[in-house]
């Protein structure tokens, strides 16, 4: 059977080709072992346990009434031509447009001011094992959850900040990267979980 094998492969494939056919196989099956070894050391180098530090129970009520105003702008855009055309043809007072229209736009104003004061509300503080990152969930603008981690070295104590917040009932969060960017924090309506881990980070 051997000597049948050898006389094959020099008449039909040159010896090369006989090897390259016999090493292939193994060099792919070592190919994959090595990316599945390192995609899985990669994802155990990224994996870290959070722990909540400070939870704001009214997040949510905050996230609601921010998300309010799109609903409240809807309504008053495509509410105003069928007032306006029940106006006309004389079933509804004409007055009821005026009105329509006030309440609907005061509302939205309203609205609008309380998601402004509201947006980067943090609701959601967590910190890592290591204790230096911490991960804070906030709302938007829009009342979304947006999420951003920090290095506990880029947190900007209060007592380093040079204006103090006017409003004593929230602390604000700076970053000594980005001094633009600010956090909001109701740290007397929250619950923390570490008060002596909590004001060494936040210095409240």
């Amino acid at each position: 059977m051997l000597e049948l094998v050898c006389r094959i492969c020099p008449v039909r494939l040159p010896w090369k080709s006989c090897m390259s056919l016999a090493i292939h196989p193994i060099q792919r099956r070592r190919l994959v072992t090595d990316t599945a070894g390192k995609s899985k050391a990669h994802d155990n180098e990224g994996f870290t346990e959070w722990r909540i530090l400070y939870r704001l129970p009214a997040i949510r009520v905050v996230a609601a009434m921010s998300k309010l105003k799109i609903y409240q702008a809807v309504l008053t855009v495509a509410g105003t031509p069928i007032v306006f055309g029940l106006g006309s043809s004389g079933q509804i007072s004409t007055d009821a447009l005026a009105i329509y229209g006030a309440v609907g736009i005061s509302g939205l104003v309203t609205l609008t001011l309380a998601s402004y004061f509201a947006s980067n509300l943090v609701g959601l503080v967590y910190v890592n094992e290591e204790q230096n990152l911490i991960k804070l969930a906030y709302v938007d603008f829009w009342g979304r959850r947006k999420e951003a981690l920090v290095d506990t070295g880029d947190l900007l104590p209060s007592w380093e900040q040079g204006s103090p917040s006017r409003l004593r009932f929230i602390s604000p969060i700076c970053l000594r990267s980005d001094p633009k960017k600010r956090y909001k924090l109701l740290n007397r309506f929250g619950q923390v979980s570490d008060p002596q881990l909590f004001e060494g980070l936040f210095g409240d």
